[in-house]
């Protein structure tokens, strides 16, 4: 899984100086596809599928087969219908949709104010879970954070291979923290490429709505070192998709539901590796401080919500972040604070499908 993740990587790589990173985002979304396997062909019994398969398979029917009426006595027991039982013999591309599709079912956004972006949770009777009020980008904002940006520029030959490869694999480092593998933690790993696909699609439509402008756009002296993404900055999706899978790595290693704002004030390492991600985005010149506090408040309320709504719990907490009144760099420190200052849930009243409870059962066990 590793390496399919690495040649992914590859060949974003290639394309940053044409596509730039607006490639590398796209390449998130399709990591999904490379942990569902590609083709469904690749996954039956022999070769792929093409004409000299296909006429082999003929004439040696032809050569075998006796006479045949058409008619049949192997009768089979009716399964019970949308199981876990019908769910595994399927092929991993039509998983990764039931997957996908029961996963959306969860979450929500509310886009009403031009100003404030909410993810609701229809699971939770359309309750928020995420909350997040975009910046003034004025004269103020960019005094603040600019001047971080320059600073974190120092870093740009030491952060470059992460930058790179981040840009289009992060699974591979939290591979460095736990055991995940293709055959072993198939099912976790299913369930990471399935959020990381949510989550994009998530925030893709909240950057759309807050629109923030890139840092390349206030100055050309900033110069980043990767090809800047077209589309808006805030939030940070390397952060959200971080933190997000933080959370569920987390929980998936703990066999059961975690509180993201204790793992921060812990520095557990996949919070540390999920900071480490997002800061890297700013030492690239690509993303705001800002951004990547707002990124992380939304992927850790993501993830939360997911684990807690699989596992069948009764609540989720609510993760907000104002960055009108927010002024300073992004690190765990500063999170810890931000997550202090919501101390509400969300009540969760609709309890997952057979097959996504079944699915998170199977993930948990995987691991040790």
């Amino acid at each position: 899984m590793g390496t399919q993740g690495t040649q992914g990587t590859q060949g974003t790589q290639g394309t940053q100086g044409t596509q730039g990173t607006q490639g590398t985002q796209g390449t998130q979304g399709t990591q999904g596809t490379q942990g569902t396997q590609g083709t469904q062909g690749t996954q039956s019994a022999g070769g792929s599928s093409g004409p000299y398969l296909s006429a082999a398979l003929a004439s040696v029917r032809d050569g075998i087969a006796r006479h045949w009426t058409g008619t049949t006595n192997a009768l089979h027991p009716t399964p019970v219908p949308g199981g876990w039982d019908a769910f595994r013999r399927t092929q991993d591309a039509p998983q990764a949709a039931v997957v996908d599709h029961d996963m959306g079912l969860a979450f929500g956004l509310d886009l009403s104010s031009p100003a404030v972006g909410k993810v609701v949770s229809p699971v939770a009777g359309g309750g928020t879970v995420v909350r997040l009020t975009r910046p003034n980008f004025d004269a103020a904002f960019l005094n603040d954070q600019m001047p971080l940006l320059r600073s974190y520029a120092d870093l740009r030959m030491d952060r470059l291979a992460e930058i790179q490869v981040q840009s289009g694999d992060i699974v591979s480092f939290f591979g460095a923290l736990g055991y995940l593998d293709r055959v072993a933690t198939k099912r976790s790993l299913e369930l990471i490429w399935a959020l990381l696909r949510l989550v994009n699609r998530i925030e893709m439509r909240l950057k759309l709505h807050f629109d923030l402008p890139r840092p390349i756009q206030a100055t050309p002296d900033l110069q980043p070192v990767i090809q800047t993404p077209g589309h808006g900055a805030w939030p940070s999706g390397h952060a959200t998709e971080s933190f997000a899978v933080a959370v569920l790595f987390s929980a998936l290693a703990a066999r059961g539901p975690v509180d993201a704002a204790v793992l921060v004030a812990d520095r557990v390492p996949a919070m540390r590796l999920a900071a480490r991600i997002a800061q890297n985005r700013t030492v690239a010149g690509v993303h705001y401080p800002s951004d990547s506090m707002a990124g992380a408040a939304l992927g850790l309320g993501i993830g939360e919500l997911l684990v807690n709504w699989l596992d069948g719990r009764t609540s989720s907490p609510l993760r907000a972040f104002d960055g009108t009144g927010w002024t300073g760099d992004f690190d765990l420190s500063a999170l810890q604070t931000v997550l202090a200052a919501t101390a509400t849930s969300v009540a969760l009243a609709t309890p997952p499908s057979p097959v996504m409870s079944a699915l998170w059962q199977v993930a948990r066990d995987e691991w040790p």
